[in-house]
């Protein structure tokens, strides 16, 4: 790089000329630290540059086509000055872009950012989390996502978490969680040296003042004695409506596999195709759900049971995915079918109580609480427990066959009563 040093006005600036191919700096013989930038292909720009701490810092103040040798001078003053008082412009200018940064901004660069903690750690977040969490702040945070994240205080969170838990504290509490981890992730991705935007995430005043939600975990499912009157209903009673079959199908495979909806009939929002022939083997009786909720592959023994209405089911489906008609239509969901259920037992679930009951039926058989893990892919990265206890697969059949002939169990005919 080539430099020189002369006054800087209208006349020798226009004169001076660059060197093929180089980067040349004329510094100002009056100003320090005044100068212009002649860029290889001829282009003249004024800087002004300066040490701040240990920092060298050099300012643009504008192109020589836009601004004359008289106004970038009296700017290269102004910066003098703030440069004396110890002001670093160009940290002052990011400072105010990054106050300025929204909540909305806020919430897609922590929807951007890889997973932090468990299997898939540093990938990318699963389309649903990524769905959920848009869903979230649009629905919970809609008059605050367009607020610069400095605006956000401690008290506004203090009373919006307070207004949304009247109406349901598990998804206040989500709603928070979310929103303490956006900012959380605004706070860490700074670079060295660099200030953060938010000193503190206003977040953790719900921790100070006790106030997030005592949240039970969800108690719907089919009670024991009422699953045979369940089963004969969805055997019975869904012919008549469109798809009926591969409804019943479905809903007995789920009860009988705690499978969750998405695995079996596919969601485009959260990431999961249908469930397809390839990854059923009725040869080795097993299923095989890829890519799961945890990132893993889940590999589920079948029972007898199931095996036989695969069977039936592969006559009369169509060629790639298990629940479609012979003309390949899959159920756009089963709420049709949790109606007419409804309906005929009175017993109003969704879909993932049947989840909750397959869980709860195996406790209820003494099956092992990490088994009963192991049948539901709640086995995380998380799990100290996974790195020391090996459950063999066919250990699983054995479970899953237990849990099948426990729910399909014919009830005993009531005794007749001698009038």
């Amino acid at each position: 790089m080539t430099e020189k040093r002369l006054k800087l006005t209208k006349t020798s600036v226009a004169a001076l000329a660059g060197e093929p191919g180089k980067q040349c700096l004329i510094w100002d013989s009056e100003i320090r630290g005044f100068g212009l930038r002649i860029a290889p292909g001829g282009a003249k720009a004024y800087v002004m540059q300066r040490r701040v701490g240990r920092q060298t810092r050099r300012v643009t103040i504008g192109r020589a086509d836009d601004i004359s040798a008289e106004a970038a001078r009296k700017k290269a003053t102004i910066l003098a000055a703030e440069f004396a008082s110890g002001v670093d412009p160009v940290e002052a200018k990011q400072a105010a872009v990054r106050s300025a940064l929204t909540l909305r901004q806020a919430m897609e660069a922590y929807v951007s950012a890889p997973k932090k903690k468990g299997i898939g750690k540093g990938a990318e977040k699963k389309a649903r989390t990524q769905r959920d969490i848009r869903v979230v702040f649009q629905r919970k945070f809609d008059d605050w996502l367009d607020k610069p994240l400095t605006e956000i205080t401690e008290a506004m969170v203090k009373e919006r978490h307070a207004g949304l838990a009247k109406a349901s504290p598990a998804q206040a509490n989500l709603a928070f969680r979310y929103l303490r981890a956006a900012m959380n992730n605004v706070m860490a991705d700074v670079d060295e040296g660099q200030a953060p935007i938010i000193k503190a995430n206003p977040v953790t005043r719900l921790n100070r003042t006790n106030q997030w939600a005592d949240v039970r975990p969800a108690k719907g499912r089919i009670p024991d004695k009422e699953i045979p009157a369940w089963v004969e209903a969805v055997k019975t009673g869904l012919d008549d409506l469109a798809l009926g079959s591969e409804m019943r199908d479905a809903l007995l495979f789920m009860l009988l596999t705690g499978a969750r909806i998405g695995e079996l009939l596919g969601s485009k929002a959260d990431g999961y195709p249908p469930l397809r022939w390839a990854s059923v083997d009725l040869r080795r009786e097993k299923v095989t759900f890829p890519d799961t909720k945890n990132r893993l592959d889940h590999e589920l023994p079948l029972p007898a049971q199931l095996v036989a209405l695969l069977k039936q089911r592969k006559e009369r489906a169509g060629p790639q995915f298990v629940f479609s008609d012979d003309k390949g239509r899959l159920p756009a969901d089963l709420r049709p079918a949790f109606r007419r259920l409804a309906t005929l037992t009175g017993i109003s679930i969704t879909a993932h109580d049947l989840r909750r009951t397959f869980a709860s039926t195996a406790s209820k058989l003494d099956i092992s609480t990490f088994k009963v893990k192991a049948l539901t892919n709640h086995i995380s990265g998380n799990d100290v427990t996974a790195d020391y206890v090996e459950v063999e697969f066919e250990d699983l059949r054995e479970a899953m066959q237990k849990i099948a002939d426990h729910m399909l169990r014919i009830p005993p005919e009531p005794e007749a009563i001698d009038d």
